[in-house]
Order: C-alpha cells, then structure tokens, then sequence
C-alpha cells in the first residue's frame, strides 16, 4: 500500500484516549504475538492488586503487580499518608511477593523516583540498577530489582 493511504491519529484528551481503546487492544496484540514468536509458548502477563481497606470498606492503600518472564514488575504502591511507618507498606510488598513467587516469579523490579520511596524498596531487599537524572527536573526516576527466589522464608515468617 502507498504511505498516502495510512494516516496518523493523535489522541490527547480524555475522550480521544478513552474512544482508542480498540486501537490499544490491537497494539497490545500485536506486540503479543511478536513475543511469542520470539519466546515460544509463554504466558504474557498476569496481573495481582491487594487492598488495604478501612473498617469501613474504603481503600487506604493497595499494590500492584505485573508477571511477565519469571518476573514481577510491581508498578503501583500507596498507603494513605496518616498510615504510613505503621507496616502497612511492607505487608502488602511482601503479600505481593509471596503471591509472585507462588505464581512462578523469581524476581522483581520497580521503579521510583528520588522524593518517594527509594530507602523503603532497598530495607525490603531491593537494590538499585539504574538510575534516570533529571526525571523530572530536579529529581532523579530509581529503577530497582529483587531477587525473589529463596527469599520465601524471610517473606512467610511475618506474613499471615
């Protein structure tokens, strides 16, 4: 087909994203199928939320996690701030954790950026292998990793 026939879509607000999502799928597919030719018979993702919730039902924190490879890629953590320093942070990674490795994970990455959690990830075993400055000015994005496997005793020892 000539380029002529093909023409480009930008999508910038709300209702343009939102009216693309069959767009998405067909992207997302597309990618699929080039992992698997590339991979083999692979599962391509599965994905796990945990909820920290309130007496009264609403949510107070939560995570969550991606697996992919043997991997989890934990994109999401908060705890509502008059929460914080009380555990709740780390119960919900290490519930995290202990629901990747026994979906088959061996490891995890994240990310985080200078002014938020990055000495929390590293007391729980992360360490860092990247680091991307000036993103955003000023500040610096962390990209961290853990490795999973073996670490299921000194994760179930203070899970419930």
């Amino acid at each position: 087909m000539k380029a002529s026939a093909y023409s480009m879509h930008l999508c910038l607000t709300q209702e343009e994203i939102e009216a693309s999502s069959q767009d998405m799928n067909v992207i997302l597919e597309g990618l699929g199928q080039n992992i698997l030719k590339h991979l083999g018979n692979v599962e391509l993702g599965r994905s796990v939320r945990i909820f920290l919730r309130d007496g009264e039902g609403r949510t107070v924190g939560g995570i969550a996690g991606d697996m992919f490879g043997g991997w989890v890629y934990i994109s999401l953590l908060w705890v509502n701030e008059g929460l914080r320093n009380q555990g709740f942070g780390t119960e919900l990674l290490k519930r995290l954790e202990l629901e990747a490795i026994r979906l088959g994970c061996k490891s995890a990455h994240l990310d985080t950026y200078s002014f938020e959690a990055r000495p929390f990830y590293e007391r729980s075993g992360y360490e860092v292998f990247a680091r991307l400055d000036e993103y955003p000015a000023g500040h610096a994005k962390f990209f961290l990793k853990k490795v999973l496997a073996g670490n299921i005793q000194s994760l179930s020892t203070t899970s419930s």
